[in-house]
């Protein structure tokens, strides 16, 4: 009991602290851009009072893109926890299955063969990039499927082998645009923030406030997949269909990150890792202090991404993969 109980109240202080440290993170990320802009003068936006111009570049351009930046390492983060627990592989994540260079490829396509204008971009992006990522995934999944059923292993595989392919297929589409088409999707592969609107914001909290109760309320399923595929079946779970549900819930949240936030990658591999250290296996407790990191790392990368280089911004993925990278390491050489 008394164990039980300081587990308890271990887990409740990291879930306030990392709650702090975002709010923290937020407040900072607010101020952030040519303008500063005095919490006194948020507040006062917040409750309807506050000056026009400030009304104008927190509403539309500040909020929208900090929010942006949290819901996305929400979904990453969340999206790979899930997968690796379905394939049993400390090392899957989104990326891993092709789902971004998927997304890139199609919106390499459409800029080189139909893009006309930037109106008409801001609309079609998002949603060629959704599409891409899903058919990616649906093109996995179907090279994945054994008469047993689907091999996470298998789907692994063929997913970096796809992912390769496809890279190449943009990269030699990418030596056909104007340099500005160029900088513009490099910029999108390598992670940023760029579909930062309050519709997407709506988008994305929707979806994923959905996906998260899915999540948890299905954690207990999830934590017997992760002991394998005979010790599952034997403890009577449907191992191909539970698998499958999985995986399409960590497909469409990671799909809507790409559509939003562009070619974002080891967020979903080093968070979860992260977040099992700090709170332990159990996919209940995992999978919501998994979104929390992902929130918090988002959003001081994107705090990073914006502050560095003034006038000038580095994209986010860039950011995030440099302050996950020499954590990720000493955890391998730990393990090693």
């Amino acid at each position: 009991m008394k164990s039980e109980k300081k587990s308890k109240f271990h887990a409740i202080n990291l879930y306030v602290l990392l709650i702090f440290l975002l709010i923290v993170g937020i407040c900072v990320d607010i101020q952030v851009g040519y303008q500063r802009i005095p919490l006194v003068d948020v507040w006062r936006v917040l409750i309807g009072k506050g000056d026009a111009t400030y009304l104008y570049t927190l509403k539309f351009l500040r909020l929208p893109r900090v929010w942006m930046s949290a819901l996305v390492g929400v979904g990453l983060s969340v999206s790979g926890c899930i997968m690796q627990g379905v394939s049993k592989n400390d090392m899957a994540e989104p990326g891993i299955l092709g789902i971004n260079a998927g997304a890139g490829l199609f919106v390499a396509v459409y800029i080189v063969l139909f893009q006309k204008s930037s109106m008409t971009a801001s609309f079609a992006l998002p949603i060629l990039a959704f599409a891409g990522s899903m058919t990616t995934a649906f093109v996995n999944y179907r090279l994945s499927r054994t008469k047993q059923g689907i091999s996470p292993k298998r789907l692994l595989l063929i997913g970096v082998a796809i992912s390769m392919m496809i890279s190449a297929m943009t990269t030699m589409l990418m030596l056909r645009m104007s340099d500005g088409e160029y900088a513009f999707v490099q910029s999108w592969i390598s992670g940023s923030i760029w579909g930062a609107t309050r519709a997407n914001v709506l988008l994305l909290l929707f979806g994923f406030g959905a996906v998260m109760m899915l999540s948890i309320y299905k954690s207990r399923t999830l934590n017997v997949l992760h002991l394998g595929y005979q010790t599952a079946t034997g403890l009577g779970v449907r191992v191909s269909k539970e698998t499958i549900f999985f995986l399409i819930l960590a497909i469409f949240m990671s799909s809507l990150c790409c559509s939003v936030g562009g070619g974002l990658s080891f967020v979903g591999l080093v968070c979860p890792h992260l977040a099992r250290r700090l709170i332990g296996p159990n996919y209940k407790k995992l999978i919501k202090m998994s979104a929390l990191v992902g929130a918090v790392l988002m959003v001081f990368s994107d705090i990073i991404s914006r502050s560095l280089f003034l006038p000038k911004e580095v994209p986010i993925g860039i950011v995030s993969s440099v302050i996950g990278t020499p954590y990720f390491l000493y955890l391998l050489i730990k393990k090693i």
